[in-house]
């Protein structure tokens, strides 16, 4: 097949799990034999593709990036009042180029990639004349909890719109149903996965953890790692780090990852008087967050509503064991984590205490790994992806 996808980050330009998605999902489509053009906004980084049947096709500068935040009217705090203008030319230039291309060496399918991307690809599948296949990678529902109406009404419309609707998961399934009036009929769900040999895997217990170039004195690490935002729930992972806190003091908690609660947090750990056991990281590249990821002793996934979460999938690849949100939804595939309601400070911190004062507990959620991540592979997320391709051309030529 031949393939016009619509995204809006891809390594270099990534900070979340919908780059991960489009990164590896490429790959192993190009690998099954389809070629893809990647559209994407400009973001002034150099960018190179990872498999001579990838093109990436670049729009005009754009001030387009991922996981921005909104202030108290509404509006965008980064970009004021122009994000949806800019929305709007990013997706007429990239239904413009898709129409270009097409003309040249015609498309197959479109696919798009959550709500920036959505409008774009309506308009090149007015001009080509193919199935629209749309991925909701969360809604504006996970990511606030004040969403914001533009942004629905985008969503809603894309739910509309496309032949085929990918979800990540059951819960965001779900989601679109009741929030988004999505028409269930038309929703497959397809989950991520993870590339575990990128990954250290089950610690040995004759080799040693790796160093860190922040300090622990030794002590036991529980890691957060996810954009400072309402919706990954760092505010209620620093609630539960107090109260494992009052139980035992050898406990050190890293906060890795960037965004807007930063400076809450900071004064939230101060309030607490956890600043000798917190240590704020900030946004970590690849290598880093591998070596967090295999140092931890317990990776914690607070999130209040997690459309997926890839980063549970990477730390249980790095052999630590995990706890997560029930509110995830890759807590629908995996059997080897823990789970708690996110608001339940008191039973988060019970589990973190669980993980690191029991060891078989430990060695048995992390012997459980391996069958879990067997599951969930980007090659299997590849073939039903393409399989929701097909689905979709055979349905187009009926109508």
């Amino acid at each position: 097949m031949r393939i016009a996808m619509l995204g809006w980050e891809f390594p270099p330009f990534i900070s979340g799990g919908l780059g991960v998605h489009c990164f590896e999902l490429t790959q192993r489509l190009a690998n099954m034999g389809h070629k893809i053009d990647f559209y994407l906004p400009s973001s002034g980084k150099t960018l190179s593709s990872p498999h001579a049947s990838i093109r990436l096709i670049e729009t005009s500068p754009s001030v387009l990036q991922p996981y921005f935040s909104f202030n108290k009217k509404g509006k965008l705090a980064t970009y004021g009042e122009g994000l949806i203008k800019a929305v709007e030319v990013y997706n007429l230039q990239a239904a413009k180029m898709v129409g270009d291309e097409h003309a040249k060496i015609p498309y197959d399918v479109i696919h798009c990639h959550d709500w920036l991307t959505a409008p774009g690809g309506e308009k090149a599948r007015s001009l080509i004349r193919r199935p629209l296949v749309q991925t909701f990678h969360s809604t504006e529902f996970d990511r606030t909890s004040t969403p914001w109406d533009s942004i629905v009404r985008i969503e809603r419309q894309a739910a509309e719109d496309a032949n085929l609707i990918i979800a990540v998961s059951a819960r965001t399934r779900d989601q679109l149903v009741s929030h988004l009036g999505a028409n269930s009929s038309k929703i497959r769900v397809v989950y991520n996965g993870v590339d575990a040999g990128k990954y250290p895997g089950i610690h040995q217990a004759a080799e040693p953890k790796p160093k860190l170039s922040v300090q622990t004195d030794g002590k036991h690490v529980v890691l957060f790692l996810g954009r400072l935002t309402e919706q990954k729930g760092p505010v209620q992972f620093l609630h539960a780090a107090k109260k494992v806190l009052d139980k035992r003091s050898d406990v050190i908690f890293f906060v890795a990852g960037s965004g807007e609660l930063l400076p809450l947090l900071i004064s939230l750990s101060l309030e607490l008087g956890l600043s000798e056991h917190v240590r704020f990281l900030g946004f970590l590249p690849d290598e880093d967050q591998k070596r967090i990821y295999s140092a931890a002793d317990v990776y914690v996934m607070p999130s209040t509503s997690e459309p997926f979460g890839i980063t549970a999938l990477e730390a249980m690849a790095s052999g630590t064991p995990i706890i997560i949100s029930k509110t995830s939804g890759v807590g629908e595939v995996v059997k080897s984590a823990l789970k708690v309601d996110f608001w339940d400070i008191q039973g988060m911190a019970g589990k973190i205490l669980a993980v690191l004062d029991y060891a078989p507990l430990r060695d048995t959620m992390v012997s459980m790994g391996p069958d879990d991540l067997k599951k969930l592979t980007w090659e299997k997320c590849a073939k039903e992806t393409e399989d929701v391709y097909t689905e979709a051309m055979l349905a187009y030529k009926k109508i």
